[in-house]
């Protein structure tokens, strides 16, 4: 049920749908948000979930743009709000999913809606369902099995796909940040003690922020990952001829309620030969972690 899918096929869809529902931490400006005002002023309902109250956001800038952003869009008559402000805020989950239904039809980005982020289409009615009910506040409502909308879910079935792995997989995965107590950790660590040394790709912009997210890194190098840093934020791993594709992070998860995140495993030949081809281009262009540097303790050049 999932297919590659582009930034231009949204648009498109965006120009012919009735109804458009979106979740997203933010949107970037460019066509995605004007396809949005546009699909609003021909009369298509639109509404529109964005965070309130980004991660790390000590200068509250983020925050202020993801108004402007809604304030925007409100003005093109579109149903815009952010999450976790208001007096519910407290009730409400992080939004960190990047998701769009158009009628029946669900895209998913990895990013935040740029022109060229890796894209797919779910045609599952189940997984855009679970992305409504996120929407609505509830997260749990429906379910679906082969589609995850919370962040500790996705990283459960990542970490299924890691598990299931086996020598000459070729094991990758991509991670715009990386940490300690999370089922990715752990099955990343397994496959590099058990001398298969598969490959993490990580934000060299997080790692060199997060003093927690170093350690863990240079735990896992010593265990055997080879780990290299890039300066892009996607999310992939690879095992084999399957794929696991998310919004969420390595990252541990943590909050009640859980933070809302999309991640799906699929064998579509032609999204699993795109991601790897992706992931596979900025590996051989990173730079290799080091995990000895002049700066003591640090773990890193």
């Amino acid at each position: 049920m999932v297919q590659l899918s582009s930034a231009r096929e949204v648009l498109a869809a965006l120009s012919a749908a009735e109804r458009v529902d979106v979740l997203a931490y933010t949107l970037r400006r460019g066509p995605v948000l004007h396809g949005l005002e546009a699909a609003a002023r021909r009369g298509a309902h639109v509404r529109v979930r964005l965070e309130g109250v980004p991660y790390g956001d000590s200068s509250g800038s983020f925050a202020r743009e993801n108004r402007r952003i809604v304030d925007e869009l409100a003005r093109a008559g579109i149903d815009a709000q952010l999450a976790r402000v208001g007096p519910r805020a407290a009730d409400e989950a992080p939004v960190h999913a990047k998701a769009i239904v158009a009628d029946d039809r669900l895209f998913l980005d990895d990013r935040n809606w740029g022109d060229n982020d890796f894209v797919v289409c779910d045609r599952d009615p189940a997984a855009a369902r679970a992305v409504l009910d996120a929407m609505d506040g509830d997260a749990h409502a429906g379910g679906c099995p082969s589609f995850a909308i919370e962040k500790r879910d996705a990283l459960a079935r990542e970490a299924d796909l890691l598990h299931s792995s086996k020598a000459g997989d070729r094991v990758i995965i991509e991670s715009e940040s990386f940490g300690y107590d999370n089922p990715v950790y752990a099955a990343l660590d397994a496959l590099g003690k058990s001398g298969v040394t598969p490959r993490l790709l990580v934000s060299s912009r997080e790692a060199a922020s997060n003093s927690r997210e170093r350690k863990a890194l240079d735990r896992l190098a010593r265990d055997g990952v080879a780990i290299r840093l890039c300066r892009d934020s996607e999310k992939f791993a690879l095992a084999g001829e399957r794929a696991w594709l998310g919004s969420a992070n390595a990252s541990p998860a943590f909050g009640t309620p859980d933070m809302i995140d999309w991640g799906l495993c699929t064998d579509d030949p032609a999204t699993v030969a795109a991601a790897r081809a992706a992931v596979e281009a900025r590996w051989n262009s990173a730079r290799p972690l080091k995990t000895s540097c002049s700066v003591a303790g640090s773990g890193f050049c």
